[in-house]
């Protein structure tokens, strides 16, 4: 059954509003637009990881929103900004939360996410003066993390080994004029502490740096680059030994294992080349190319359970995207709503799902492109409360007045056709809702602006696409608030409940 028609169903059987939908599936797999966090400037430093069932969790930061005019009501519940945040996505429903609160953190500051096979979330992130870590393996992220390693550092990256032990990687620029210009080093657990290596030396860290701690079926293996060249270092008994993997390369590297334990690499080249390299069952390195037009941001690259590679990267015009399950790699691509985009980052989900994670840059907020055979529900939280109804805010006379029970109302450009709508009191009502944009919107009614009591919820969805709600009469006249709840600063109006007839405000 399509997924939208699930939700249909699951509506009416709990007692919520029914919705309509008129919709059509896709045709083979296509990409849908999905909105992950827009409730804060969500700043550098997204990190993406699948677990075992194929579920996307992503780390990033959020920082306090530069408002103009009156500051929004602020959500008692809201993390204390700067924070350290996580969202994962399980059966079509986005959860979020801090995994940190009023962390010291800058526009360079990075985070790496990994899962491990018990479902343990690993979280490391970078401050201009410490690395930090939390995991959730208490059930819940730890209230204070621990600082594992000195600061300063970038291209961070982060994997977890069969027993669930966590191995980060970073580089960290040397000041002095004699010996090398960086070095890369990796910090693990041990019985009291936290333990830190170098594994390689290397020159000054790229502009985007990148590394990439892999678990292979022979050991770790930590790629990065140096002197424009793509390097791994592997331990060898007991000391760690660095190999080239490619002489032209070494920009923005990143990596991934597949199911049998091969170490795949996506880099770019100082001209801006995507490329690829891997190793299969400990045979030599092969690189083949991927792209082209990199700039600005690492590469990022996932292998799924049937061996495609899926690599994404950033341009002067948005998001790229490339997958090789027809034997070479081929671009597709990708939706408009990534045009602004920045640091993709790639995750390979269950049934040749693909997700694509980026910072949207016009509107400072996560977002995500999924390629999938159907259309996600990409659901967003309720408020704390909900009910029948709750003390209106009149400002006057309304500015609209009640012209029937069939409203419509559209959204094109992260905006509203309108900035008011008008319902009959006690009288059954349907809206309209049009969604033209390919990111997910809604259209949710509230007693009043707080947006803390629902009159009327229901999940948002990509576009193009016309749902048509019938919510539940409203008993009570009144000016009340309508909003889109992924976009709630920008996507907002009154909603007027009164007698039919009468004259509206100006």
């Amino acid at each position: 059954m399509p997924v939208l028609g699930v939700v249909a169903i699951v509506a009416a059987a709990c007692g919520r509003p029914d919705i309509v939908v008129r919709s059509e599936e896709p045709e083979g797999p296509s990409w849908f637009s999905v909105v992950v966090d827009s409730t804060s400037d969500a700043e550098a430093g997204l990190s993406l990881a699948t677990d075992a069932e194929g579920n996307p969790h992503l780390a990033y930061l959020a920082f306090e929103e530069e408002v103009e005019g009156e500051a929004p009501a602020s959500d008692p519940l809201a993390p204390t900004l700067p924070a350290v945040m996580h969202a994962h996505m399980m059966q079509d429903a986005w959860t979020r939360g801090p995994v940190a609160e009023e962390q010291d953190l800058d526009a360079e500051s990075e985070t790496a996410i990994a899962v491990d096979a018990d479902g343990v979330h690993h979280v490391v992130w970078s401050t201009p003066d410490a690395v930090l870590y939390s995991s959730n393996a208490e059930g819940e992220f730890a209230e204070e993390p621990e600082d594992i390693a000195p600061g300063d550092v970038t291209g961070l990256s982060v994997a977890v080994d069969a027993r669930g032990t966590p191995i980060i990687a970073f580089q960290t620029a040397l000041d002095s004029f004699e010996g090398p210009a960086s070095l890369i080093r990796i910090v693990t657990p041990s019985a009291t502490d936290w333990k830190l290596q170098t594994v390689a030396e290397a020159s000054a860290p790229e502009d985007p740096a990148g590394t990439a701690v892999l678990v292979t079926s022979d050991g770790p293996v930590v790629a990065f680059g140096s002197d424009g060249q793509t390097v791994v270092a592997s331990r060898q008994g007991d000391r760690w030994v660095s190999e080239t993997v490619d002489p032209d390369g070494g920009v923005g590297v990143a990596g991934a294992v597949d199911a049998d334990g091969n170490p795949h690499l996506a880099y770019l080249t100082a001209g801006g080349d995507v490329k690829h390299a891997h190793s299969i069952d400990g045979g030599p390195w092969e690189v083949s190319d991927v792209g082209s037009g990199a700039t600005g941001s690492p590469a990022s690259i996932a292998v799924d359970a049937e061996g495609v590679h899926h690599v994404a990267w950033q341009t002067a015009d948005g998001l790229a995207y490339a997958g090789n399950a027809a034997g070479e790699f081929a671009e597709e691509e990708l939706p408009a709503s990534t045009a602004e985009g920045v640091r993709p980052r790639v995750g390979a989900g269950a049934a040749g799902t693909v997700y694509v994670a980026f910072r949207d840059e016009g509107d400072t907020e996560v977002q995500m492109a999924v390629r999938s055979d159907d259309a996600p529900l990409l659901a967003v939280p309720a408020p704390a409360e909900t009910g029948d109804g709750g003390g209106p805010a009149p400002t006057g006379p309304p500015p609209c007045l009640p012209d029937g029970t069939e409203l419509s109302i559209t959204a094109q450009n992260l905006q509203f056709d309108t900035e008011c709508l008008a319902a009959p009191v006690a009288e059954p009502f349907t809206i309209e809702f049009t969604n033209q944009d390919e990111v997910a919107h809604n259209v949710s009614i509230f007693t009043d602006q707080s947006a803390t009591q629902a009159l009327f919820q229901e999940p948002a969805f990509p576009g193009p696409e016309t749902v048509v709600y019938e919510p539940d009469p409203i008993e009570e006249e009144g000016n009340f608030f309508f909003r889109c709840d992924v976009h709630p600063t920008t996507m907002t109006g009154t909603f007027v409940v009164a007698a039919a007839g009468g004259e509206a405000g100006g």
